[in-house]
């Protein structure tokens, strides 16, 4: 039995990439133990190694994985921490794979390789969870043969014309329909009851906020503690992305509701805070006025040339604390507290991967003290940990691209990452430079947007292309559209391990440099012969990556 999830990326958690703690670490944690019977020596070879994976409320999207060498006997084990009371994890071998539920304690896992991928429920449970857990894996096997799965074009359909509550109730059923069937043939634990009409609820939330998202309508607030259930402390993957679906939608209708409502701005108190806090260069008398403004909470419309004086000091900066507060102060007349604490957090935890260390350092702790939640506040704290655990790392690369001055060649910040810079130059040459520099290979060259979540994944997707090829037979290029921070795109470039030539442009030198490219917009691909020569532009983008290679093999 193999049950997929959709990872957008993985990253590896090892017991020393934990800096120490930002916030209360958590209390408690499950360890996964077990061991796989009768393991030969080639299965050893092919999978040395299992793991486990969690998920994060905030980022249904990443996948947190934990592995565990396997010992020469095939036993392992696994240490992870627990947020929620109760969590749904997975656990990896090879291409089989199940899902459990986690309590604080031991959990135990045990397979015969003979029978790994015979058997239907190859998994034995013991430990926390035993009985739940080994039923939970027949219902899955059951669920696999299960004839009427719930399909989601047929969904749509049925509900077209139909109010929220009756269009939840259908869904709902159609979700559930399964596991009523398997509990005609056996009799369900309480939990694992709990445990799968919370799956169902929330795959049933996800529908709903989606069609509420396509449609641009407001869902009825009568579905609120259906949808998002209050003092829920059980956490699966179908809530995670329940709940991510939940924030996009609030958004949407967050910024579309803001056209039609004077109030939108910040108050006068909030943004004199905010300036007094973090704004660059205050004078005493400057921070006096604004204390005056603070307290007043009103200001006169003359005086918004002083505020957008001080704002101009350190724009980014106060941008982004604006609008952050600016939504989160839209948020609260439209929901309720726990809705409100959940997307403060959400905003921040996916803001975090398009920041610098500093502005991420800032925001972080701007906001953190905000969240009541604390469930959402350690799930924040894990996500901000995996954001900075290579601060070292990355302020060395930052710091030797800065001794380098305006100019720099092929210069190696971090291992495999070569910068390319020159201020003063034109962008056509220096492209030209990188290109000659790789005369001989065909060229892969990604232009991207380093503010933007899929411009960041490209980059993640293209170095999968690049370990596909020998170093002498295919070279990555990364242009990066400029932003208002030249060391955004050096940082991720080191967090991320991109390795290949980046070419740093200025505003003035990016159209100079990719006018010959002519891209159809701020994420595209060419592809270069290995005589420098454009074989393809708009090529295919890394995530296709079958069309990509097919393309890349005709210049080779």
């Amino acid at each position: 039995m193999e049950i997929v999830y959709r990872i957008c990326y993985t990253l590896l958690l090892t017991v020393g990439c934990w800096l120490p703690s930002v916030a209360q670490a958590q209390s408690d944690s499950v360890i996964v133990t077990g061991r796989i019977r009768n393991l030969s020596a080639r299965l050893y070879r092919e999978s040395p190694a299992v793991s486990v994976s969690r998920n994060n409320i905030l980022q249904a999207s990443r996948e947190l994985v934990r592995p565990s060498a396997l010992g020469v006997d095939g036993t392992f084990r696994v240490s992870l921490p627990l947020i929620y009371t109760q969590e749904e994890m997975y656990f990896n071998y090879g291409r089989i794979s199940t899902a459990f539920l986690a309590s604080a304690g031991t959990v135990t896992i045990e397979m015969d390789a003979d029978s790994l991928f015979t058997a239907a429920v190859p998994f034995r449970f013991g430990g926390v969870n035993a009985q739940v857990n080994q039923q939970f894996a027949r219902y899955k096997a059951f669920e696999a043969a299960y004839p009427n799965k719930p399909d989601g074009k047929k969904l749509s359909t049925r509900v077209g014309g139909t109010s929220d509550e009756a269009a939840y109730r259908l869904v709902s059923s159609a979700y559930l329909a399964p596991f009523l069937a398997f509990a005609a043939k056996e009799k369900p634990f309480p939990l694992l009851s709990r445990w799968i009409s919370s799956t169902d609820r929330y795959n049933a939330a996800a529908f709903m906020y989606d069609k509420a998202a396509y449609e641009n309508e407001a869902l009825a607030k009568s579905l609120d503690d259906s949808l998002r259930p209050a003092t829920d402390r059980l956490l699966t993957a179908a809530r995670a992305s329940a709940m991510n679906r939940f924030a996009s939608y609030a958004t949407q209708r967050l910024s579309t509701e803001a056209g039609s409502n004077r109030a939108n701005g910040l108050t006068v108190r909030a943004l004199a805070i905010l300036l007094e806090r973090y704004g660059k260069n205050i004078t005493a008398e400057e921070r006096l006025k604004l204390n005056d403004y603070a307290v007043s909470n009103s200001a006169r419309q003359s005086d918004l040339r002083f505020f957008d004086g001080l704002i101009k000091r350190s724009p980014d900066t106060l941008q982004r604390l604006v609008n952050y507060e600016t939504m989160i102060q839209r948020a609260i007349r439209q929901y309720d507290a726990p809705a409100v604490d959940y997307l403060a957090a959400y905003w921040l935890g996916s803001t975090l991967p398009g920041l610098t260390l500093d502005f991420a350092r800032m925001l972080y702790s701007y906001a953190r003290p905000q969240l009541k939640d604390p469930s959402l506040g350690e799930s924040l704290d894990e996500l901000y940990r995996l954001e900075v655990k290579d601060s070292t790392r990355i302020r060395t690369a930052i710091q030797t691209l800065r001794k380098a001055g305006l100019k720099a060649s092929s210069l190696e910040i971090s291992p495999g990452v070569f910068v390319t810079r020159n201020d003063l130059g034109g962008g056509s040459p220096l492209l030209d430079q990188v290109l000659n520099a790789n005369r001989g290979k065909v060229i892969y060259l990604l232009i991207t947007s380093p503010s933007e979540e899929a411009g960041r994944q490209a980059a993640l997707d293209a170095q999968r292309l690049r370990n596909a090829y020998s170093s002498r037979d295919l070279a990555l290029i990364y242009i990066p559209m400029g932003g208002t921070d030249k060391s955004l795109w050096p940082e991720l470039a080191t967090r991320y391990n991109l390795q290949g030539d980046h070419l740093l442009l200025t505003e003035s030198q990016i159209y100079d440099a990719i006018e010959r490219l002519r891209p159809d917009g701020e994420l595209s691909a060419s592809v270069i012969n290995r005589n420098g020569k454009i074989d393809k532009r708009n090529a295919p983008l890394p995530a296709d990556f079958d069309e990509a290679r097919k393309q890349i093999n005709k210049a080779l």
